[in-house]
Parts: structure tokens; C-alpha cells; sequence
């Protein structure tokens, strides 16, 4: 079916007069391309290894051997942990008039041991140190009760310190050209003041989280709403509002993906007089009434992957509407309906799989759109989600959870970079056990790459033995470039030991 336009909007005659037009008007990075058949696509950023805390893209060498804690200390500094021992004594001194007297290495190893725990998934806490099913790398780092008023204290009744450092690392992430928006719900149904329902969530109460995302699931920027206060200038509405406020952080020209929920007109043109294309579900009763779009009866009619879409010129914005099951009304100003791709359907009919049309602006949806919900998948396997009465905590662990994710989908780009077979690369599985041991195990965050043991510590004799680890690293002897599955159990270093290699002795010498 023929594009229609709306009455009294002019129809450019030519893709170059157009083109010629945008670039007039001053809306960078935008280039029409095909027409509304085809994506104004914005110029090309390098995308880049995720190793570097900062957006520049740095030389992949520098991350090669990094480790889990590495990756993860982007989010979660030594810094958080002094934070988290602060507030602890003080909030147990508060309350009991005794303190915890925890400290930031304590809390380190909490956490390792919550991570852990969240792999094994014993129905109880208990259990980790019952006779019969304890697990020697829990129980032998804190006693049970330790744990348990560990657990119970308010580890940070502001949580904001806490949202802000992981918020920073997610920020510091380099930008892909296309990112979406969409909501993420913190499981909790405990009394909390900013508790939500939103229906269609896997866990739909608990505290809504605005997540900026990348297609592949890396969080890069979010914001707990706290109520009607949580944005300023919210003319737009609350979705507006959150997506406005999320763009502040992706450069001009990007491409936006986001739901129903958020889409307006007034939201189109607000981003694209920003420089920012977007694309969106729009509800039905969101279209402006000057759009005469087809009933669903007559798009039923003509039968699935039928689709028809309307245009307006000044500023750009197509409205496009798809039948599949049901009718489907999409808006954007980047996409509209050719070219058309062929997609393979389930007909309950035909009781077999049916090939139909499918308008660009829907592969590009679909493509694009599901970032936040990966996440979601992802934070769903191994949570740290033991029972508890406070939100605050619930909160604590999440974002611990959010910044273990993020640091795996790094890694996983890394390894993808760097051409590492397969077999090497951690599963997100032993990716987290491999970290919560390193934060149970670990005298410090610095990066191996700055960290050297003093002499005096390194020649603490019988301290110093050798343990062989599941996994193998590169030797940390200057000089070799072999790889060893043996590591000392003080210094934390990979270090050869064979026949013709004696780096463990030179080392320590």
C-alpha cells in the first residue's frame, strides 16, 4: 500500500532535494538515505572494547588479562566498601548502642560469600554451614552468626552513595549508536514508600528503575523513581520526562528505542530537535486525530503483514500501522515502512510457520528494542535475593548484581575482540563464582597491572605456598609468558612450577 501524507504537508520530489533540505535546516548526524523507506543513518562511531573506565577506546592489551574483580571494581571501588563499614557500625550503634565493628575487608568478603550463595542456591541460609551440606570456601571465611548480623544491619539506609558509584561506571561506558529505553522492576513486596506495580514484568512489585541500555544488554545509565518528584520539568508527562532526562548522556545523532509507555508525538519532536531520532509502540489514543489511519478490520482483511503508514513532513515523523495477530502502530523519525523484509510467522490456522511482510521500522524494533529486557534475563540467573524486611538492602543488592552484569557483558565483548576461543572465555556462572572468590580472597582492589607486594611481605616464608586453581592465567614472573593453573595462596599470582620453570622460587626470591 502507497505511503500516504497528510493534507496540506508537501512531498519532497527528490531524496537529494531532502537530503539538501536536512542539511540546511542544521539537524546533525541525520541523512536520508532511501526516504522513509530506508533509516537516516548517523555517521559511524567506533565501538570499541568496553576494558577502559572512560569512553575513550583504549589499546585491548590493556584488558587482556584482566580479571573478574577488574572489570567489576569499575562499579564497585574499595571506597563503597569503606562506605558500607561506616554506616554499618554506625547504624548498629544507633540501634543497639554497641557497635558492629565491621570493617571494609569484612564487607568485601560478605558480599563474596552472598555472590557465592547466589550461584549454589540452597533453599536456606542455614545450610551453608549444617554438618552435612556446608560449603569450606563460605564457612571457613565468617562464622554464621557474623554473617547473619551482617545480613540484619542496615548496611546503607541512604542508598544514594551507593546508586551514584555504580551510576558513574555506567556512565563511563563508551556510547553505541543505538541504545533503548525501558523500565526494570527491583523484586520487593515488603512496605516500602516508592513500591510499584507494573503489570507484565516478570517481577511486577517492587521499586521501577528508568534503565538506559545497549541491544546487547549493558546498562548505561538509570534512575529510581521516587515519585512525582522524581524529574524536574515534567510538562512532557513522567515517561517523557525519564527519557529526556536518560538522553542527556548519548551523543547527538543516536538512535532511540523505547516502548508504548513512553512514546508521544511531543516526545518525537522534542528528541529530534535535539538531534536524536527515535522510534517507538505509540498507543492508540496517543495518535493525532488528523492521522486517518485504516480500521483494524480492513488491515484484517487484506491479512497478516499488512501495513500502511502515514507521513508528516515538518518536523518528520512517520506513523506506522502493521497487522500481525493484532494491529501494531508504531511511530518514528527514522524509520518508516519500506523496505519490507520477509518474516517467519506461527499460523494456529495453518498450524505451521508462515512467511510475511514485515515493515522496516518493526525489524528495526525488534532488533533494537530488547537491551533492558536481557538484563533483566541476566540478573534473574543467581541473584543475591535472600530474604529481607528492608528495601534499602533489596536496593544494595540489586545494583551489586547490575554491576556483576555489567562487568560480564564487558568481558564477554573483550573476549569477542580479542579472539579468545570459546572454551577460555567464562560462562556468566563460573564468571561470578571466580569473583566472589577473588572478593573473599583478595587483600585489595588495586589492578594487577599496579599491584606488587612489598619485599618484606612477599619473603613471609611458609605463608607463601602454592594452590592449584580451576582456571588458567598468565604466569606473573617478569620475563615468562607461560600460563599456569598454580597460584600462591598469599600473593594472589599466577606463578609457573614444572620441571624446567622455577618462577613460583623466583618470585618469592
Amino acid at each position: 500500500m502507497p505511503p500516504k501524507h497528510l493534507p496540506g504537508e508537501i512531498q519532497s520530489t527528490s531524496l537529494q532535494e531532502e537530503a539538501s533540505r536536512k542539511t540546511q535546516d542544521g539537524l546533525e548526524g541525520l541523512s536520508l538515505s532511501v526516504g522513509w523507506g530506508g533509516p537516516w543513518r548517523s555517521p559511524g562511531r567506533a565501538g570499541g572494547s568496553f576494558c577502559a573506565s572512560k569512553r575513550e577506546v583504549y589499546d585491548l592489551k590493556v584488558c587482556e588479562y584482566w580479571s573478574p574483580i577488574q572489570y567489576f571494581s569499575q562499579y564497585i571501588d574499595k571506597k563503597i566498601f569503606e562506605d558500607l563499614a561506616d554506616f554499618t557500625n554506625q547504624r548498629q550503634l544507633q540501634t543497639t548502642g554497641v557497635s558492629l565493628k565491621t570493617t571494609a575487608q569484612e564487607i568485601k568478603i560478605f558480599f563474596g560469600m552472598s555472590i557465592h550463595m547466589a550461584c549454589l542456591g540452597y533453599p536456606r541460609v542455614k545450610m551453608f554451614w549444617a554438618k552435612k551440606t556446608k560449603v569450606p570456601v563460605i564457612s571457613r571465611n565468617m562464622t554464621r552468626d557474623r554473617f547473619s548480623q551482617a545480613k540484619e544491619s542496615d548496611i546503607l539506609w541512604k542508598v544514594r552513595p551507593l546508586l551514584d558509584r555504580v551510576r558513574q561506571g555506567c556512565l563511563s561506558l563508551p556510547r553505541r549508536d543505538k541504545v533503548c529505553i525501558d523500565e526494570q522492576i527491583i523484586p520487593f513486596t515488603g512496605r516500602c514508600p516508592v513500591r510499584q506495580y507494573v503489570p507484565g514484568k516478570p517481577n511486577p512489585t517492587g521499586l521501577k528503575v528508568f534503565v538506559l541500555a545497549s541491544p546487547n544488554g549493558l546498562v548505561l545509565d538509570f534512575e529510581v523513581y521516587q515519585g512525582k518528584n522524581t524529574f524536574s520539568g515534567q510538562r512532557l508527562g513522567v515517561g517523557a520526562a525519564a527519557v529526556l532526562q536518560m538522553v542527556e548522556s548519548v551523543p547527538t545523532g543516536t538512535h532511540v528505542f523505547f516502548d508504548k509507555f513512553f512514546t508521544t508525538v511531543n516526545l518525537m519532536d522534542a528528541l529530534l530537535s535535539k538531534g536524536l531520532p527515535a522510534t517507538g509502540t505509540i498507543m492508540k489514543n496517543r495518535v493525532p486525530k488528523q492521522y486517518q489511519l485504516p480500521g483494524d478490520k480492513q488491515l484484517r482483511k487484506e491479512g497478516r503483514g499488512a501495513s500502511v503508514m502515514l507521513v508528516r513532513r515538518e518536523p518528520e515523523l512517520a506513523v506506522t500501522k502493521w497487522f500481525d495477530n493484532k494491529p501494531v502502530l508504531m511511530a518514528s523519525t527514522v524509520y518508516g515502512k519500506d523496505p519490507e523484509d520477509i518474516c517467519s510467522r506461527w499460523s494456529n490456522k495453518d498450524k505451521a510457520h508462515v512467511q510475511m511482510r514485515r515493515p522496516a521500522v518493526i525489524s528495526e524494533y525488534n532488533d533494537n528494542m530488547g537491551g533492558v529486557d536481557l538484563c533483566d534475563r541476566i540478573l534473574s540467573f543467581y541473584r543475591m535475593s535472600t530474604r529481607t524486611k528492608k528495601w534499602t538492602s533489596r536496593v544494595k543488592t540489586h545494583f551489586f548484581d547490575v554491576a556483576i552484569t555489567n562487568a560480564w557483558i564487558q568481558y564477554k565483548s573483550d573476549s569477542k575482540a580479542l579472539n579468545r576461543p570459546a572454551k577460555n572465555t567464562q560462562q556468566y556462572l563460573d564468571f561470578k563464582l571466580h569473583l566472589a572468590e577473588e572478593l573473599m580472597d583478595s587483600p585489595s582492589f588495586d589492578d594487577s597491572s599496579e599491584r606488587e607486594d612489598k619485599p618484606s611481605v612477599r619473603r613471609l616464608g611458609a605463608r607463601h605456598m602454592p594452590e592449584k586453581m580451576d582456571i588458567k592465567e598468565r604466569c606473573r614472573n617478569k620475563g615468562c609468558n607461560g600460563k599456569t593453573y598454580i597460584r600462591c595462596s598469599k600473593c594472589k599470582m599466577f606463578l609457573c612450577i614444572t620441571k624446567k620453570k622455577a618462577c613460583f622460587k623466583d618470585y618469592h626470591s
